[in-house]
């Protein structure tokens, strides 16, 4: 079976960014004829399709002589990543042998528990849960959000058990895989986004037609087979979902405190394990340029609603999966996972963290220096949200230049509503902006340019790197792409984690000369 055609853009680019970013790009020839590209890209790809763990480019490398400007990369700007703060935490922990001994060596499953109760501490002083603080017993170290997806996936679902996979749509697209990996391929469901973040009537839809499945006897259910209780799997859930609550990926909406609640409800009437990448909550600030970002009330997780509510069982119905990818350094791998103390001990049973422990056993110590001193919060409020914050302002600034004027939008949603404080150290309303992405709309009009062409023409002529909406498709979902057609396919994401100020309005300006040139 041939890749498909975006499939192999996206692997052709993946090739590209990699090796320009390493300076050892060789010369590739791509034929000219239409005819023969597919088999010229299935050949020079042969051995590239794995090089990266970013799709990082989409659209042709084509005959423009503008320096290539990337719109979709998902990453912090190298400077940004704090390799001085890293080097020096480094060898705080390697001279020290009271340290280095353990950190070098293969750590409790679950992580140390003095790192845990560092990293409790510090989320509750970030979130200030209604129902307390975190106690350690309610953390787990990980090797990053992706891999505590996928372990998430191997402890608690079962493709021949669990009935239906759900992902808000649009969907962060790298995380697919993790889900078609366990099995879910043919149980994949995409669930749209509203203003508010996730549309829970849709949602309530899809769980009672698969619930009169059952109780019409279309289709059977029992006890797990292939993932038993007596081989270790406690507990497995009916249904699980999937979602960036808070400034989503790749939408860049916050889901309201209202949906938020009625979506724990529903996993509770349900048995829905709601998996919550909740990656950007510390990359926050206020939309009004005037009010400080520090003090910044973040929205409250699913995971905390759900132990405010009470617990029906031990296992709860929520996981927030966390990272420090986002704060620190990407490749890091380290992150945590918080959920009840009986999941976050099935959690560490997986096979990977069961054999070789801490899967993120040294660098989790870098991170926990950080922690304790102070210089990780530090990183965060006075280098990252100050430059993200001008880098979005100034994208936001350029977008209503130059593309509100030409029809497109940027598509925020219903403004989450939250409190900072002000200079006096008051507390004052405040409209919730940050992450690392926004969603812009293309206008539904017949004589507005199609969104392939845009990307097209954009990498051709103009050296953009643009995503093209579908990637954001749920796979596995056949409606997926439908939906994806009426809404966010006419459309792309940018990201100002990756590109300078000056980049960042170079693009916008390049972007609002292919949208005119194809509307001439």
């Amino acid at each position: 079976m041939h890749p498909t055609p975006t499939r192999l853009l996206c692997e052709f680019n993946r090739y590209y960014l990699y090796h320009l970013h390493h300076r050892r790009l060789p010369l590739v020839t791509l034929s000219l004829s239409q005819k023969n590209r597919r088999h010229q890209l299935v050949i020079n790809l042969k051995s590239y399709s794995t090089m990266s763990s970013d799709i990082s480019i989409v659209g042709f490398k084509g005959p423009s002589t503008l320096k290539p400007i990337n719109l979709l990369i998902g990453r912090p700007s190298p400077r940004l990543q704090a390799a001085d703060k890293l080097a020096a935490a480094s060898q705080i922990v390697l001279l020290q042998p009271a340290k280095s001994d353990w950190a070098l060596t293969y750590g409790p499953d679950h992580g140390e528990d003095e790192i845990r109760e560092h990293v409790a501490t510090w989320l509750s002083q970030k979130y200030q849960p209604a129902p307390g603080p975190i106690t350690r017993d309610r953390i787990i170290i990980t090797n990053g959000a992706s891999g505590a997806l996928t372990a998430i996936l191997q402890k608690f679902t079962d493709p021949l058990y669990t009935r239906r996979m759900f992902l808000v749509e649009p969907a962060y697209f790298l995380a697919i895989n993790s889900f078609l990996d366990a099995g879910f391929g043919q149980k994949m469901q995409g669930v749209p986004e509203d203003d508010e973040g996730i549309d829970l009537e849709f949602l309530r839809r899809r769980l009672e037609e698969e619930e009169s499945k059952y109780a019409n006897g279309i289709q059977t259910s029992g006890a797990p087979t292939t993932k038993p209780e007596s081989l270790g799997y406690k507990k497995l859930y009916k249904y699980a979902l999937y979602v960036v609550p808070t400034l989503s990926n790749p939408s860049g909406k916050t889901m309201s405190l209202h949906h938020r609640k009625a979506l724990v409800e529903l996993a509770r009437k349900y048995d829905i394990l709601l998996i919550a990448d909740d990656v950007y909550d510390f990359l926050a600030w206020p939309a009004d340029d005037s009010v400080p970002h520090k003090n910044m009330e973040v929205p409250p997780r699913l995971v905390d609603i759900d132990r405010q509510m009470g617990f029906t069982s031990e296992w709860g119905n929520t996981v927030s999966n966390g990272s420090f990818s986002k704060m620190a350094a990407p490749g890091l791998r380290v992150g945590w996972c918080e959920a009840t103390p009986s999941f976050v001990y099935g959690l560490s049973q997986a096979g990977a963290t069961h054999s070789g422990g801490c899967q993120s056993q040294y660098t989790c110590y870098l991170i926990d220096h950080m922690l304790v001193s102070g210089v990780l919060e530090d990183h965060v409020q006075n280098t990252l949200i100050p430059i993200y914050r001008k880098r979005y302002n100034i994208l936001v600034d350029a977008i209503k230049t130059h593309l509100y004027p030409l029809g497109m939008k940027i598509s925020t949603g219903l403004p989450y509503e939250t409190y900072a404080k002000n200079d006096n150290g008051n507390r004052v309303p405040a409209t919730l902006a940050g992450g690392f992405f926004m969603y812009l709309d293309y206008p539904d009009k017949e004589n507005f340019p199609a969104a392939a062409d845009i990307v097209r023409i954009g990498g051709d002529e103009y050296g953009l790197n643009i995503a093209p909406g579908e990637i954001f498709v749920v796979q596995g979902d056949p409606e997926s792409m439908k939906r994806a057609n009426a809404s966010w396919n006419r459309g792309t994401r940018l990201c100002w984690a990756w590109n300078e100020e000056d980049e960042i309005v170079e693009s916008i300006q390049r972007l609002a000369k292919v949208v005119q040139q194809l509307t001439r």
